[in-house]
């Protein structure tokens, strides 16, 4: 990877943490009519933010534009076709979409400012999966002429997974697994909710991509990974709730100086590497934080805040197995 290359995957790393979008948690149901025709249940017309997209029969060959979307179909028992890498990833795959393909070889393609018209075209997908593609906004024109493309609703990441899933189930003439896989995820969150009791009512602030000039820190309880940690018993500090939004919603800024209103019973940090991680445990102001100073401080690093910041049933129970335990150890320290 040219030097280059590598820092503007960095950067993006560094956006994608700090821009996660706030998005509604709830069950929403996928908007979506079925009929019959070429197969059971189609065609299927699923609508998304820029119109109706009509699946004639059952898709054979499919093509994720994001990780995420690779995700929902993997979990769903459909391999696509081609995935769009992961930043920073060292094999272009999360390794909860890594652990799903099992011994299948996609093709991997980049989505770095652009998306690859040409190279998805060469695919020869009859469905393009498109819920979490940034570039959506200026590729879906050339991609809706390639196959249906299932898109999201109000933008990337805004729609709640459970949304999301609806929709890829639908597309796919698999809506009725698609509500099994809905409720047995969230039966999982629930159950490590009764299975930690001491996380209940613990309150927390989530910094994410921490630099040596400030920070960005939630300040919505719409946050995905603030709802996530809300579903296991936690909730957001009531003193970073009235924190006034930066220009990118969901996110309050603060200077190093002030890093005291996010004291909590517990800090979760999240960095696109361990240097910023490392950097942010050592500052002077951190380290006289409250939590920080019992040990109930938890770091996150890329991989595992993207766990919950783009979540998928696959990556949601990836998660509990690495957040749930740190979280804990935190609530007892």
């Amino acid at each position: 990877m040219s030097a280059r290359v590598g820092s503007a995957i960095r950067v993006l790393v560094s956006l994608l943490l700090i821009g996660t979008v706030a998005a509604c948690g709830g069950g929403a149901q996928p908007d979506q009519q079925r009929g019959g025709g070429s197969g059971a249940g189609f065609p299927v017309a699923v609508t998304g933010k820029f119109g109706t997209t009509t699946v004639p029969e059952k898709p054979v060959r499919v093509v994720a534009m994001s990780w995420t979307d690779a995700d929902f179909a993997l979990a769903l028992g459909v391999t696509p076709v081609g995935i769009a890498k992961a930043p920073d990833a060292p094999n272009g795959l999360e390794p909860w979409t890594a652990a799903a393909l099992r011994d299948a070889k996609p093709t991997l393609f980049s989505t770095l400012g652009s998306d690859p018209i040409e190279q998805v075209a060469g695919l020869a997908p009859d469905l393009i999966l498109a819920t979490k593609d940034y570039n959506l906004g200026q590729s879906y024109p050339q991609l809706s002429q390639i196959a249906p493309v299932v898109t999201y609703l109000g933008g990337p990441n805004t729609d709640s997974w459970q949304q999301a899933l609806g929709n890829v189930a639908a597309a796919l003439g698999l809506a009725d697994q698609g509500k099994k896989l809905t409720a047995d995820t969230e039966a999982q969150i629930a159950a490590q909710k009764v299975a930690h009791p001491e996380l209940t009512g613990k309150t927390f602030s989530y910094v994410v991509a921490p630099t040596a000039a400030g920070v960005y820190t939630v300040n919505s309880d719409q946050d995905v990974s603030a709802q996530l940690l809300a579903g296991l018993g936690m909730r957001l500090s009531p003193k970073v709730l009235t924190l006034p939004t930066s220009g990118i919603p969901g996110r309050a800024q603060l200077s190093l100086e002030n890093l005291s209103v996010l004291d909590a019973d517990i800090i979760v940090v999240a960095a696109a590497s361990q240097q910023d991680l490392d950097a942010f445990a050592k500052n002077p102001v951190a380290e006289s934080l409250g939590a920080v100073r019992r040990g109930a401080y938890v770091p996150f690093n890329y991989t595992t805040a993207v766990s919950i910041a783009f979540p998928s049933t696959l990556s949601l129970q990836w998660a509990m197995t690495q957040v749930v335990p740190k979280l804990s150890a935190a609530a007892k320290a």
